[in-house]
């Protein structure tokens, strides 16, 4: 990683160890969610979204291991991947089996993996290191599995709406800004194929209304189409 992007995540990092301070282990807000109905509408979305026979799930970014925990008892192994220490220790204590390690670099064997889930890591990450994550899932992924990402789609309005109303609030309390990044889905779905990975699924959703569509160019995906969701998959040998 270049020295700018080490000073980047560990600016992240020490915002996160705020985040979590204030709001403790257990609550959704410690992971940046602004409410916890937010999260918990997302969490069910991705659900949906998990494979049938699945045996081992990772997290990378887990945060505090809440968006997954849910999943502990119902797969023979879920992992939770993270750099920050601090998060770390809160998924463990949120009962994940955690490994510390670098999103870049995973500390996972090739081809060890059913199932990878990212959610909104992407946006306070550069192109290039979206590219290298994606490169990385690719290869502790086995073949036939599948990595779900969702992140934060900048171009619908119902985001710009909501991000001004977040950076007039932050002004107001000169609360410290997290880094924000935007990522078209054309983007990454270049790094996919980069990575060699197939286009299995694409969406839009808006959470609060339960509201997916998988037609990303209407009118309602670009007014309230608020997170972006690409399914990637191995090829199987």
């Amino acid at each position: 990683m270049s020295k700018r992007e080490i000073s980047a995540d560990r600016a992240v990092d020490d915002l996160y160890v705020g985040l979590r301070r204030r709001h403790g282990d257990r609550s959704s807000r410690a992971n940046g969610y602004l409410y916890e109905g937010y999260f918990r509408a997302e969490q069910l979305i991705l659900f949906s979204l998990l494979g049938t026979d699945t045996h081992i799930l990772v997290d990378v970014a887990c945060g505090s291991g809440l968006m997954v925990q849910p999943l502990i008892d119902k797969k023979e192994l879920v992992i939770g991947v993270d750099f920050n220490v601090d998060a770390c220790l809160a998924a463990q204590a949120n009962g994940l089996a955690v490994v510390r390690g670098d999103a870049f670099s995973l500390p996972l064997q090739d081809e060890s993996v059913d199932e990878i889930v990212t959610c909104q890591f992407f946006n306070q990450q550069r192109p290039e290191a979206v590219a290298r994550f994606i490169a990385e899932a690719a290869r502790i992924l086995r073949p036939g599995g599948q990595l779900i990402m969702v992140w934060r789609n900048g171009s619908a309005w119902i985001h710009r709406l909501a991000n001004a109303g977040i950076v007039l609030m932050n002004k107001l309390r000169s609360t410290k800004k997290f880094p924000y990044e935007d990522h078209a889905l054309e983007a990454i779905r270049s790094y996919a194929h980069t990575a060699s990975l197939e286009i299995k699924r694409e969406a839009v959703s808006f959470p609060p209304a339960n509201w997916f569509s998988e037609d990303i160019r209407s009118w309602r995906a670009k007014l309230v189409g608020a997170s972006n969701i690409l399914i990637l998959g191995k090829p199987r040998l």
